[in-house]
């Protein structure tokens, strides 16, 4: 008998075949001798995902959302639900990030090596695009005068690395995380959630690693790089509609943050990523 558990949380909306080929793929894992159950938040889909889901797979927990929980919200709504699962482990994973059939093996060779016995971990998968490009990592806090930046961290080719945070992928969270300091803060709209864990994580001297290699596929997002807030190919206009959703930075996900981790002058921090909408104001002044 496995005598390690995981519970694999994933948030869907609107991706039926991409979130389908996720659960399948988490259940071809291979060389892990480990019990893995899976549930799935979906944000009241429309293109028949829950349905399929119960069709092809009727092991997997669904919880179902209202369409507005968004990454974030339905991460806390389907933790929640399941917080009380009694396992070892749970395992944040997109439904677009593919694993490698050996990445559970990967992650339990990795626990086995550095976990105590409190469960008091967080290990982190990054992923890769098609050309093998690192698309998703862990950080590094970087501190400025005012703030700091986040600087991604490549991982190591056979060693595990510390890092502050991370993009919320694919990361393991032990048992003993959530009993000290929780699940995902719903304060958050729709990103900055899995940022902010990964924070407060290494604040209550909780390990944060980044693992060898990478897990497995996850393009990186090129709508939100391209079209999203603060995109330079975006007009003055288009920054405006597009600050407060979830391609944008939602004012009280960052007023949240920012008074968070900031420091003392968090209030200046919270104001300069919206200099793109000073553009707008000045613009329009300009012009009467």
């Amino acid at each position: 008998m496995p005598s390690f558990s995981i519970l694999v949380l994933i948030v869907c909306r609107n991706r039926r075949e991409m979130t389908i080929a996720a659960i399948e793929r988490i259940k071809r894992q291979r060389g892990a001798a480990i019990s893995v159950a899976i549930a799935v938040f979906d944000d009241a889909s429309t293109d028949g995902t829950p349905e399929a889901i119960t069709e092809r797979h009727p092991d997997v927990l669904l919880v179902h959302g209202d369409g507005a929980a968004f990454w974030n919200g339905g991460l806390y709504q389907l933790w929640s639900e399941v917080r009380d699962v009694p396992v070892d482990a749970f395992l944040w994973l997109n439904d677009d990030t593919f694993l490698d059939e050996d990445a559970l093996a990967r992650i339990m060779t990795a626990w086995d090596t550095v976990a105590d016995s409190d469960q008091r971990t967080i290990l982190v998968g990054a992923t890769r695009d098609e050309d093998g490009t690192v698309s998703y990592s862990g950080y590094d806090v970087v501190r400025t005068p005012l703030a700091f930046r986040l600087q991604r961290v490549l991982p190591h080719a056979t060693a595990t690395t510390p890092v502050t945070t991370f993009n919320g992928n694919s990361v393991l969270i032990g048992r003993g995380v959530v009993e000290a300091i929780g699940i995902n803060d719903p304060g958050f709209f729709h990103n900055l959630g899995d940022v902010d864990y990964g924070l407060r994580a290494r604040e209550a001297g909780i390990p944060v690693l980044l693992l060898p290699g990478t897990l497995g596929m996850c393009e990186s997002n090129v709508a939100k790089r391209d079209r999203g807030y603060g995109s330079p190919q975006l007009s003055v206009w288009d920054q405006w509609r597009k600050v407060n959703t979830h391609h944008g930075l939602h004012r009280q996900s960052w007023w949240r943050f920012t008074r968070r981790h900031s420091g003392k002058w968090w209030l200046l921090h919270f104001a300069l990523p919206y200099r793109h909408l000073f553009r707008v104001w000045k613009w329009k002044s300009s012009s009467q």
